[in-house]
């Protein structure tokens, strides 16, 4: 073999060696991507999972009331009392949309330990990203979910309205 023909050996092992590498990097940011993404997901499919249990239950104790027909806004929870009653010690045992009120918990995947805090707060409707501080027909719950993958949080938010039809 020449001089010549052993540069271009020389030459196409290193052309293969930069694109063995390149290749390489590539599936290494794919993968991660792919984690980052899948926790992503896991973190709104947690979020979300306290938005539905939530949603289900009433809007305040008071709603089961039937003895006031036509309820205002006076005849539910005060804002300082929003949260668990007494006796309600995990969202199993909730009975109405504002015991989520400074709810946190720790949720345990496969993979991972992400920080769940529950806020709720009455709105106004023309207003909603703002609490207020009286009672009104609106709640918001807020659910912020800690991703401990990229260390960021993601934060969903839900409007429960009261509505009575006779």
């Amino acid at each position: 073999m020449g001089k010549g023909e052993t540069l271009v050996t020389i030459g196409a092992v290193v052309m293969l060696s930069i694109t063995a590498i390149n290749v390489n990097n590539s599936f290494t940011e794919n993968s991660e991507y792919f984690n980052e993404t899948r926790h992503t997901l896991e973190t709104i499919a947690i979020a979300n999972s306290f938005i539905e249990e939530a949603s289900q239950l009433p809007f305040d104790e008071q709603s089961w009331d039937s003895t006031i027909v036509e309820k205002v806004a006076t005849d539910f929870t005060e804002v300082a009392d929003l949260g668990p009653d007494f006796g309600e010690v995990d969202y199993a045992s909730f009975d109405d949309f504002d015991d989520f009120n400074n709810h946190t918990v720790a949720e345990t995947t496969m993979q991972n330990i992400y920080q769940i805090n529950c806020r709720v707060s009455y709105i106004h409707p023309s207003y909603p990203d703002s609490s207020i501080s009286n009672r009104s027909l609106y709640k918001k719950l807020t659910v912020s979910v800690q991703n401990p993958v990229n260390h960021d949080s993601l934060v969903l938010s839900y409007v429960h309205g009261f509505w009575y039809f006779n």
